[in-house]
């Protein structure tokens, strides 16, 4: 555990995905439920993976009972999804739901911040599997259509945040979403860029307001022109002495 590398692998979550997931009032079991899931979906970049309870409380270190548990509770409040919901005797296919708005987590007065059990110790009732009714609504192409939804929330946003620095703001309604899916793909950097080296032209020529191009025409293709080209990579090699053919024949 020494060399801890990225190249040996690593998980990419987002930080609002983060930051909701320590908001909930869940006891430390359901946390490391949650995490498993997390480790073994998005740390191998896939959406969902099958995880039966037992793995999930050996890599967790907890009680096989309180895995059951935690599984079910965060199903019921839709933070872990069964993916293979209507297959019997099979190992369940978990995947964590990325859409905080459809979690439904409340107050637990059994769960406290230790992850300790409160209740009743003589309990003896059954703890059944995953139980598939709970996530039968949600099909594959309902899933398909919530990563889109997603995807483009995130276009929007970033849009939203590139915007704000553009000198003339008319035509924001027509610009596509192609071209916010291009622009947050090209990423911050480039696109500031962009409308910096615009607005230093703008300044630089005088450009009169009603000349300056709307927001729409620079963001839909424009904002191209502007990207600076990066600098061709010249390798520098040592040139070698030119050979003289040697004269076997002449004197001296």
């Amino acid at each position: 555990m020494e060399n801890l590398q990225l190249e040996n692998g690593f998980m990419r979550i987002a930080n609002e995905i983060v930051d909701e997931l320590f908001k909930l009032p869940l006891n430390s079991t359901d946390q490391k439920v949650i995490w498993c899931v997390l480790r073994y979906t998005f740390g191998f970049n896939r959406k969902s993976h099958r995880l039966s309870a037992s793995f999930i409380a050996q890599w967790s270190n907890c009680d096989l009972r309180s895995v059951k548990r935690a599984l079910r509770k965060l199903q019921e409040n839709k933070i872990i999804i069964c993916m293979n919901s209507e297959k019997k005797g099979v190992t369940a296919e978990l995947m964590f739901n990325k859409n905080v708005r459809q979690w439904l987590i409340t107050s637990d007065k059994n769960d406290t911040s230790d992850g300790i059990d409160t209740s009743d110790k003589n309990d003896t009732a059954p703890v059944t599997e995953l139980t598939p009714e709970l996530v039968t609504e949600l099909t594959p192409k309902k899933l398909q259509k919530e990563t889109t939804n997603i995807k483009t929330k995130y276009c929007d946003d970033f849009f939203e945040k590139v915007w704000r620095t553009y000198p003339r703001k008319l035509g924001k309604s027509a610009v596509t979403q192609k071209a916010k899916k291009e622009l947050y793909e090209a990423g911050e950097e480039v696109v500031l860029e962009a409308v910096n080296s615009y607005i230093a032209e703008i300044q630089e020529n005088g450009t009169a307001e009603r000349y300056i191009m709307y927001g729409s025409t620079f963001f839909n293709s424009r904002w191209r022109d502007y990207v600076k080209e990066p600098e061709p990579r010249v390798e520098v090699t040592a040139e070698e002495p030119e050979e003289k053919p040697i004269d076997l024949w002449s004197e001296g």
